[in-house]
């Protein structure tokens, strides 16, 4: 999962050209893996994907709003 992030980051363009599908990519993480569990994860794991998945959401928000 860090290392998904890591390369999210790095790659800013990318995510931008395929915002929904890495919007569903963090949510389906989220929602199904154990590590990322806000009671059983590690917070500061949780945190960042949730962070990340705030940008990706807002980033479609605001381009959705231009068209």
């Amino acid at each position: 999962m860090c290392a998904l992030l890591d390369l999210m980051r790095e790659n800013g363009a990318s995510v931008q050209e395929n915002r929904v599908r890495c919007k569903h990519l963090l949510q389906q993480a989220s929602n199904n893996l154990t590590i990322l569990n806000p009671e059983l994860g590690e917070e500061e794991l949780v945190k960042s994907v949730a962070a990340e998945l705030a940008k990706v959401t807002a980033s479609i928000s605001r381009s959705s709003q231009r068209q």
